[in-house]
């Protein structure tokens, strides 16, 4: 798996949500927001994108400051709650593209992470992972792609 550099990613007209929550929260929001778009009119263009701010450990398991991204086709009017961005850019982004199984993203997480130490890069983002392709069943796990983008700075110090 290689790590590509000098990377864009961009995404317009965002529904955003950001918030702490479990797994089964997280599940649970994105339906939410599904049903939010369908009420609305507009419809998804893109792919969903999540990224994680940080992990707590609370009485019944992870807790979550993750914030989730859906580029729609149009502006909407969004509940409170919810964020709208407009425009969304990460630029000078390190890439690298997980084929296969999620159980087995932290490899390529690792893998980013080492690619960052051994050049002595500096994080600027989170990492956002962009789902390309998902599992509509078990028997797809294995077909599934993420993208997962971090901005690291320019500066050379």
């Amino acid at each position: 798996m290689a790590v590509l550099e000098h990377m864009t990613f961009e995404m317009h007209n965002v529904l955003s949500y950001r918030g702490k929550m479990t797994q089964q929260e997280l599940v649970e929001k994105s339906r939410e927001m599904d049903e939010i778009i369908l009420k609305s009119g507009a419809e998804k263009n893109g792919c969903a994108v999540t990224t994680t701010f940080s992990v707590e450990q609370g009485p019944n398991g992870a807790i979550l400051d993750m914030e989730i991204l859906i580029p729609l086709n149009h502006e909407i009017q969004v509940p409170s709650g919810y964020a709208w961005k407009a425009d969304f850019l990460l630029t000078n982004a390190l890439l690298v593209k997980h084929m296969g199984n999620p159980a087995g993203l932290q490899e390529s997480i690792q893998e980013l992470n080492q690619f960052i130490l051994e050049h002595g890069l500096v994080p600027i983002s989170t990492g956002y992972n962009v789902t390309v392709r998902e599992a509509k069943t078990p028997l797809e796990l294995d077909s599934v792609e993420v993208h997962i983008y971090v901005s690291v700075s320019p500066n050379k110090l």
